[in-house]
Formats: C-alpha cells, structure tokens, sequence
C-alpha cells in the first residue's frame, strides 16, 4: 500500500518499526529469576543464602528452551526483550487500522 493509502497512525508505526526491525536486535522470551543451591560444601548457599540464577525461556514448536544469563548481560538481554514488546504492540497497531478498514467496508 502507498503512503498516501495509510492512516497518520499507521505511517507512524510503520516509521516506528523499520529501523528496529532492520537494525537493532530484539527477542522474543521470557525472563525468570531463580535462587538455587550449588552444592559446593561450606558455601553460603547450604546456609540458606541461595544463588540468584537469571534464565530466559521460549517456546519453540510447542517445547520449552531455557537458557542462563549471566549477570552481565542481563541489561542487555532485558533491553531486546522490551524492544521485540514494543515492536509487538506497534504491529498491533498496524494491524488495527486494517481490521478498522475491513470494518467500515461491511
């Protein structure tokens, strides 16, 4: 469809989506903290003071896959995370104008 075509929303999410799309990384997952015990003997963890364990988890044709994260990128791995959220919602928005545009054509 030509610009022209769109409505100013549309444009604006389209605008929105092309460079992070095209240029930034993003991911779709799941994040989850864990505490758990290493087993080394004397460690702080059989005290109770467990291990805080950062793990990502997606699912692929209908099975779980998990992944750790070490503390060093969990910044990272956080930010591509928000931005595959904020790429979503903006195709929702996209995706609205057409099933507006569907609507009015009944």
């Amino acid at each position: 469809m030509r610009r022209a075509g769109m409505t100013r929303s549309e444009r604006e999410s389209r605008s929105q989506l092309k460079p992070l799309v095209s240029w930034q990384e993003f991911l779709r997952a799941t994040l989850s903290l864990r505490y758990q015990l290493c087993g080394k003997p004397g460690c702080k963890c059989l005290r109770g003071e467990k291990h805080r364990t950062l793990v990502l988890i997606r699912k692929t044709d209908g099975k779980l896959e998990q992944l750790y994260v070490p503390r060093d990128q969990e910044a990272t791995v956080r930010l591509w995370i928000k931005r595959y959220h904020h790429i979503q919602a903006l195709l929702e928005r996209v995706s609205s104008s057409y099933w507006e545009r569907l609507k009015k054509r009944g």
